[in-house]
C-alpha cells in the first residue's frame, strides 16, 4: 500500500526554478520504494508516493539534505495525480 508524504523546504537554499525542481524529482526517484514524486518551486512543496515498506519519510529528509534542501513535513496535499492506486507500479 501506497504512502503520501508532503515536505515543505525551509530556510535556504529554496528551489527557485524548474532545474530545482527536476533535481529532486530525479534523486528521489532512485530511492527503492517511491512510486511518484511531484516538486513545486512555487509553493515550495514536495509530494511524494512510497511504499512505507521499502523507504521511510526520513530517508526522504536525508537525500534532500544531501542536496543542500531543509524539509519540513507539511500538510498533505491533494494532488489528482499523486493518488495511490491499487496494484501501481514503479514508473
Amino acid at each position: 500500500m501506497f504512502k503520501s508524504v508532503s515536505l515543505k523546504v525551509v530556510g535556504d537554499p529554496q528551489l527557485h526554478c524548474e532545474s530545482c525542481e527536476q533535481r529532486v524529482v530525479r534523486v528521489l526517484k532512485t530511492l527503492a520504494g517511491v512510486r511518484q514524486v511531484s516538486a513545486d518551486a512555487s509553493t515550495q512543496r514536495i509530494e511524494v508516493l512510497l511504499d512505507p515498506s521499502q523507504v521511510k519519510p526520513e530517508t526522504l529528509v536525508e537525500r534532500l539534505g544531501l542536496l543542500g534542501y531543509t524539509t519540513e513535513t507539511a500538510a498533505p496535499f491533494t494532488h489528482p495525480q499523486m493518488q495511490p492506486t491499487s496494484g501501481a507500479r514503479r514508473s
